[in-house]
């Protein structure tokens, strides 16, 4: 479960940007083929938060669609699964764009 080594490293992170103000909100961008599960991200979230400007802070997961670019006819599509075929022509010479990705979007200070 790598999930737990991403938590430490972003609370780290967000410590670095915090500067000791307490932490309330985390946004993280999680794309559906990153290989981050987002229950097992929040979940270890929840458990090392504890000592960190970010203990009483929530944790918000966007999940991005898989999209695709066509090399054939230049469509962009979000796709459903893992059938990379453009749905537009049926090319399969395509590319993913997104939903791959895994950051921090922003990070929200108490006052």
């Amino acid at each position: 479960m790598h999930e737990l080594s991403i938590v430490q490293s972003m609370i780290k992170l967000v410590e670095k940007h915090a500067k000791d103000k307490e932490v309330a909100k985390i946004v993280v961008k999680i794309g559906k083929m990153s290989g981050i599960e987002p229950y097992f991200l929040k979940d270890s979230f929840d458990f090392f938060k504890e000592n960190s400007v970010c203990k009483n802070a929530q944790m918000e997961i966007i999940e991005v669609n898989i999209k695709i670019k066509c090399f054939e006819c230049g469509n962009e599509s979000e796709i459903n699964g893992y059938d990379f075929h453009c749905p537009i022509c049926g090319s399969e010479k395509t590319k993913i764009i997104s939903g791959e990705e895994m950051h921090i979007e922003y990070i929200e200070l108490k006052e």
